[in-house]
């Protein structure tokens, strides 16, 4: 693919994959430039700071990845993306986006970060995080290819499972669990496909992982870790 098509493409994948966020702006008051924590941890939000540092400290392999937090108004309670122009230079030299809705739909409103127990808020970040870990990884036509795999939903059922394991797999499966528990106690349902199924009933779908399918992952994590000391 030439350089010219890779333009118009990955601008309608960016379009795609920011959705409703697209048009809005950044709200600067809300947020504080990062000092004694890690410079390439661009902006954190005041009130989120806490959560955000203790989610970061299990991803040792992002110390030098520039990632920055934006509060927006969103579809979605939380979103992570590759900032639009770093996406045509290599792995080493990308940065990432994480939007916090400050408001969205009125169905999802229980969930935003906001309304989170701490636990919990930590667990979300850090499946966002591991967004960023496995997006840093991937070569452009990898990066690519997951963007466009974005327009199915069996890849996306298979994209966020796996977002969860690594989550697990950085040591954040308890906080993830919080999270998981309480956002089927809130939303009344017992499996969690996203913002976008929130008024289509009850899903069959476990594309995030349940609390039980949780605890088992953090079982076998625990036993990798026992065979390999």
């Amino acid at each position: 693919m030439n350089f010219k098509k890779q333009i118009i493409v990955l601008f309608l994948l960016n379009s795609l994959f920011e959705g409703q966020v697209a048009a809005q702006t950044v709200l600067p008051a809300t947020t504080v430039e990062a000092t004694t924590e890690p410079t390439h941890l661009r902006k954190i939000p005041a009130a989120y700071k806490t959560e955000i540092l203790a989610a970061y400290a299990h991803f040792p392999e992002l110390k030098d990845v520039p990632v920055s937090f934006r509060l927006r108004k969103s579809a979605c309670t939380l979103k992570t993306k590759p900032s639009f122009f770093s996406m045509f230079r290599s792995k080493e030299h990308r940065s990432y986006v994480i939007i916090i809705s400050n408001k969205t739909a009125k169905a999802i409103e229980p969930i935003s970060l906001n309304k989170l127990p701490e636990e919990a808020r930590i667990g979300v970040l850090g499946h966002e995080l591991s967004h960023v870990a496995d997006f840093s990884t991937k070569s452009f036509a990898q990066s690519a290819r997951c963007l466009i795999g974005h327009l199915s939903p069996t890849y996306l059922d298979r994209f966020e499972f796996h977002t969860d394991e690594l989550c697990i797999r950085h040591g954040l499966g308890k906080e993830l669990e919080a999270w998981s528990a309480y956002v089927r106690q809130t939303m009344h349902t017992a499996n969690w496909r996203g913002s976008k199924y929130a008024k289509k009933g009850e899903s069959t779908t476990e594309r995030y992982m349940n609390p039980e399918t949780i605890e088992t992952y953090i079982k076998h994590e625990a036993g990798n870790n026992t065979v390999s000391q």
